[in-house]
């Protein structure tokens, strides 16, 4: 079982190697509904972020915005709130808590199916991407992240 802020207990790369060939069901999103829809809402949350940033910053969104699912209510306030914090750490571990809680709705009632292991791919990604935050220079990394727009 994962919890976010956890050590990950192997990389992704050595996760897809257990399950060869069937990494391409995940790695594309193909033929997994539970990917298609984190697909559609982590999309939906970065278009928010871009709005978010670029009326911030002066900017057009439109030409940095992806894929065109409409506008989510739910989301909306989130990304705002998190485009708003002085704290880029603060910002991205909030927007990865929501990210995971998707994640975990998502894979509500799927046990141990493939379903179950692309979300547990997919909290693996999150893990490993605050292991290597806390192990390089976070704040700077962070930081550039979140001027690019």
């Amino acid at each position: 079982m994962l919890h976010f802020g956890m050590k990950p207990p192997f990389s992704y790369p050595d996760f897809l190697a257990l399950w060869e060939p069937d990494s391409l069901l995940w790695e594309s999103g193909s033929h997994s509904a539970l990917l298609k829809e984190w697909e559609k809402f982590n999309r939906s949350l970065r278009n928010e972020l871009v709005r978010t940033r670029a009326v911030k910053k002066g900017k057009d969104p439109n030409k940095y915005l992806r894929g065109s699912d409409g506008l989510d209510p739910f989301i909306a306030p989130l990304a705002h709130w998190a485009a708003n914090q002085d704290s880029p750490m603060e910002a991205e571990s909030y927007l990865d808590k929501i990210r995971w809680e998707k994640i975990e709705e998502l894979k509500a009632g799927h046990y141990f199916d493939i379903e179950f292991l692309a979300a547990y791919g997919l909290q693996l990604q999150i893990l490993e991407r605050w292991r290597k935050i806390n192990t390089c220079e976070s704040a700077e990394i962070l930081e550039r992240l979140v001027r690019k727009i």
